[in-house]
């Protein structure tokens, strides 16, 4: 398992990702804008890892697919190319509450 810190870190790796799983947390995680800045993700390295990581409930709940995190970025970025990290991060927490990307 790989663990990226924050989500900084997670604007560093989004794009290298291609497989279609999530990001876990830890699960006491929750939706909103200190946890999702400072939080610890967690990425499976394998398909047993996912599987044992999705069978984990007491230790990891699963977050964002991969390609959904990547579908938000991208979509900010494609309207607003010079979008700051805290641009990046209100679409994400707008996605969360609306499930609807913010244009």
């Amino acid at each position: 398992m790989k663990m990226i810190e924050g989500f900084e870190g997670l604007l560093r790796i989004y794009k290298e990702l291609d497989v279609p799983w999530c990001f876990f947390v830890d699960t006491s995680f929750r939706n909103n804008i200190d946890f999702i800045r400072t939080s610890s993700y967690y990425i499976a390295e394998s398909d047993d890892e996912f599987d044992e990581m999705d069978d984990t409930p007491n230790k990891y709940k699963p977050w964002l697919e991969y390609q959904v995190f990547q579908a938000i970025i991208d979509n900010k970025l494609e309207h607003y190319p010079d979008a700051s990290n805290e641009d990046l991060l209100d679409a994400v927490i707008y996605y969360l509450e609306e499930d609807d990307f913010l244009d």
